[in-house]
């Protein structure tokens, strides 16, 4: 009934990636780009992902592995740029080695299984970034930029990062470990949902952050 919404989510990155190609100006350093370049990347997958079955006769979970390894990697090193807490940046680059150690373990030891290769790094890269956006909020909230965290374009970011991640981990656990029906329909409406939520953040991130609050 829903599996059709499966098909806009490629849309929704394509507005927010526009709106951010839009908002360069605003954008004034690498790390502020970085996320725009980040957004056009979820586009590419989602065209490679489309298409990659019909390509090449094999499941598209090799393209989605090799983005969810591309995204959690930035989003931690995103975090860790942000951070100013010596202690907490180190924690990060920790956080970081501990990604890329599990995903390798994981596709190693799951290399016939590579559905469950991505669930389980997707919940330790989802608990990894948790940590760190929380670290990174407490820091914001503890600050004078409380005052004006709402103008910054990496709150919106991170929020919606957030948004879609925290919500859709408990989901995908529940499908796998206590063999809740595969809904494809119920899938697909989840994932359009939150994907919709998470790109009115970066979109509201461009469109509301002010030049001065993006660096």
């Amino acid at each position: 009934m829903f599996e059709f919404l499966r098909c806009y989510i490629i849309y929704l990155a394509l507005l927010s990636g526009i709106v951010g190609l839009l908002s360069l100006n605003k954008l004034p350093g690498k790390k502020a780009k970085s996320m725009v370049v980040l957004i056009w990347f979820a586009v590419l997958t989602e065209l490679v992902g489309y298409y990659f079955t019909s390509w090449t006769g094999l499941l598209n979970y090799y393209v989605y592995n090799f983005y969810m390894f591309v995204s959690f990697s930035a989003y931690i090193l995103l975090l860790r740029s942000l951070l100013l807490n010596y202690n907490y940046k180190k924690a990060a680059t920790l956080f970081l080695i501990l990604f890329i150690f599990s995903f390798f373990l994981n596709f190693l030891y799951f290399k016939d299984n590579n559905n469950k290769a991505f669930i389980y790094s997707f919940a330790i890269g989802v608990l990894l970034v948790m940590i760190l956006s929380c670290l990174y909020l407490v820091e914001i909230f503890n600050s004078e930029k409380v005052l004006k965290f709402k103008k910054s374009v990496f709150f919106w970011y991170i929020l919606g990062i957030l948004v879609f991640h925290v919500p859709f981990l408990p989901f995908m656990l529940a499908i796998n470990w206590f063999l809740i029906l595969h809904d494809e329909s119920i899938f697909s409406l989840v994932l359009f949902i939150l994907n919709l939520l998470s790109h009115c953040c970066f979109i509201i991130g461009f469109i509301w952050s002010e030049k001065k609050y993006n660096y």
